[in-house]
């Protein structure tokens, strides 16, 4: 991410609906984008260029239906983590666990905030468990996912 205003890329409204448009759908058509956004497709595409060369734009990620891979639960883990923890060894041990979707060092009374998807509450309990015995993880809060709200639906 880029801290020196002279390297930060100037974003005009026309960037900020094609992001916005981008995040709901990164496989729409160069026509069918510029159509939403008010721009010829040419113009469109120059414009998703340039922020993906400029990092503005850092990739596209497949929006996964969770139920249909027999996924039954979503959840939102809080740790803390023990002072000796290598923070490094643990968030390698995320890395390799498939149930975390996503991951967040943060400030403030928890170490870690992260996104699991798990097949059912015992799944999730055992994975918690093994955290706490293992992997250095003292306290714990979790919030079971009852939906997803769709910003752009």
């Amino acid at each position: 991410m880029a801290t020196d205003p002279e390297e930060t890329p100037a974003i005009d409204v026309f960037d900020r609906a094609i992001l916005k448009e981008l995040s709901h759908d990164g496989r729409l058509s160069w026509r069918e984008l510029g159509l939403r956004v008010g721009l010829g497709p040419t113009a469109t595409a120059d414009r998703v260029r340039r922020m993906e060369r400029t990092k503005v734009i850092s990739g596209y990620k497949a929006r996964i239906d969770y139920g249909a891979l027999g996924i039954g639960l979503r959840a939102i883990a809080e740790l803390r983590l023990a002072p000796e923890t290598n923070y490094q060894l643990f968030e390698a041990t995320l890395y390799d666990t498939p149930e975390v979707q996503a991951m967040y060092h943060v400030t403030g009374d928890v170490d870690y905030v992260i996104l699991l998807a798990c097949p059912d509450v015992a799944s999730l309990d055992r994975l918690l468990g093994s955290w706490r015995d293992k992997g250095g993880a003292i306290e714990s809060s979790t919030r079971i996912i009852l939906r997803e709200v769709d910003l752009y639906d």
